[in-house]
């Protein structure tokens, strides 16, 4: 069996445990596994020099001084034609670098850890640490970043939603915070 039908194969296994009406905690292992195979069935694979043709099967093959891989048919033209003709659609220009001036250093910033965040949130906007918690939460369950004021109003609607009772000032400075964190 070649590469490309492993990975068919694997493929297909693993379509057909995502199609299973309850798949199980020892499905979601035999999901993992197939993944793990059908990666390595990829980073196998390998690219022809000429063609960009991705295949089983690559030759190493040198004509007139110069070496490439080759999938079987720019092998066999290679052959036919006594050399190696490598594309040159791809010619890089050398590019000169213009001085800059150097930026001004910034110190790395250390990440707050959770428990220092949240206290400094309730210290500068009187929230409780635990409506804090559930404030980073929502933030952090946003499926795609938003801007500031959208993350806001976002926020707005779930703590009415959760019927917490936070003042609005209160809660543009906690989302401000969070957010920047």
């Amino acid at each position: 069996m070649g590469k490309l039908d492993h990975i068919e194969k694997s493929a297909q296994k693993l379509i057909a445990l995502c199609q299973k009406e309850k798949p199980t905690k020892t499905d979601k292992q035999k999901m993992l596994t197939l993944h793990t195979d059908i990666l390595a069935g990829i980073e196998n694979l390998t690219e022809c020099e000429l063609c960009g043709a991705i295949t089983e099967v690559i030759v190493k093959m040198t004509l007139a001084e110069v070496t490439a891989n080759l999938c079987k048919e720019c092998g066999l033209k290679s052959l036919e034609t006594g050399k190696i003709q490598k594309s040159t659609t791809r010619k890089r220009t050398r590019t000169v670098k213009k001085p800059t001036t150097p930026k001004p250093k910034e110190k790395p910033q250390e990440s707050e850890s959770p428990v220092a965040l949240h206290t400094r949130v309730e210290e500068q906007t009187g929230i409780k640490k635990t409506d804090v918690k559930r404030l980073q939460k929502i933030i952090e369950d946003i499926a795609t970043p938003m801007n500031l004021a959208h993350t806001l109003t976002y926020v707005k609607r779930e703590v009415e939603n959760a019927k917490l009772k936070v003042d609005e000032k209160a809660l543009e400075k906690a989302v401000e915070i969070l957010v920047a964190a």
